[in-house]
């Protein structure tokens, strides 16, 4: 009888060290004109190529996925973290700041990916 894995589908977080986490902010700000104009579909080369930087230069060996699912933690951390500074005028739900996201604030406060998406339609 082959043995029930219940924790199959639940998904594994790991704590990102800060000078990763730091890298990893710099190497999206760095890529943000390639991933600002590529297609949503096409920009998996561009998180695998962040992914690798990172690896080449810390112990931390993040995938891609990882990647870019530790980037819109902090750009979601930063933004709840804007709204509590703020006093939350527009009444949108909140949370307790992580360390992550008072330690990378000042790194985060351009804001450079807001800057308006191009879709492109044609390659």
């Amino acid at each position: 009888m082959a043995a029930l894995n219940l924790n199959a589908n639940l998904p594994v977080y790991i704590q990102w060290p800060d000078d990763a986490a730091l890298t990893l902010i710099q190497r999206r700000r760095a890529y943000h004109p390639l991933l600002h104009t590529t297609r949503l579909h096409d920009q998996n080369q561009l998180w695998r190529g962040i992914a690798r930087d990172i690896r080449n230069n810390h112990i931390f060996r993040p995938t891609r996925k990882q990647c870019r699912e530790k980037w819109n933690a902090l750009k979601s951390g930063y933004e709840n973290l804007e709204r509590l500074i703020n006093r939350n005028p527009e009444g949108y739900p909140t949370r307790t700041p992580t360390l992550h996201d008072e330690r990378f604030h000042q790194e985060l406060s351009d804001e450079f990916w807001r800057v308006e998406r191009k879709y492109l339609l044609f390659n």
